[in-house]
């Protein structure tokens, strides 16, 4: 029994200091969309010619609010509220497109443009992840907007384009009494103060 054991601890020694990492979370949040990467997304983007470009060009460039996730499709009050927020800002500051897009009220429609693939691993010590130690969070990925305008299936402004091309964040929390510092602050947030 004795010539047993020890290699069964030695195992599970190992696993635990070795093969820890593979088991903290990881997820990937995927925007399924035509475009691999940023700037797939941004050269197809700066295709849009406004007053020559049609919904039926939109479609075929992948930019088909029914086909491609994350394409909003904005009418003509989410559009006077995005360009003009307050009375300070007229009208006729605007870009033309803009103008011909509210003048037209119902036939104006907006596609707000957003496709975007983000990935979020955790990454170091898994004991010190599981009690909350320490959670050490990267995120990598990328994110693409857009925002165009159409009047009679006619594209009458484009947005520059706008986004994040490279991702990358780490996000560390540390809390030194672990599993104990999240007790304590659930039992203060339900304990009622008394003056």
């Amino acid at each position: 029994m004795k010539t047993y054991c020890n290699p069964l601890i030695m195992i599970g020694l190992l696993f635990m200091f070795t093969g820890c990492a593979s088991l903290l979370p990881h997820s990937t949040i995927t925007t399924e969309s035509p475009w691999q990467d940023f700037n797939g997304a941004k050269l197809t983007y700066d295709k849009i010619n406004p007053g020559v470009t049609t919904v039926s060009d939109l479609k075929r460039f992948g930019f088909d609010p029914y086909l491609t996730p994350n394409i909003k499709i904005m009418n003509v009050t989410e559009v006077i509220n995005l360009f003009l927020p307050n009375p300070s800002i007229k009208k006729e500051d605007l870009d033309t497109g803009i103008q011909k897009c509210i003048e037209s009220k119902d036939r104006c429609t907006a596609y707000q443009i957003s496709p975007s693939k983000l990935y979020v691993n955790r990454i170091g010590n898994f004991w010190l992840d599981l009690f909350s130690f320490k959670r050490h969070t990267v995120n990598t990925g990328w994110e693409f907007k857009g925002l165009i305008t159409i009047v009679d299936n006619v594209v009458t402004y484009r947005d520059p384009p706008g986004g994040r091309p490279l991702i990358n964040m780490d996000q560390i929390d540390v809390k030194p009494l672990g599993p104990a510092q999240e007790a304590g602050s659930a039992i203060i947030a339900t304990v009622p103060l008394i003056w």
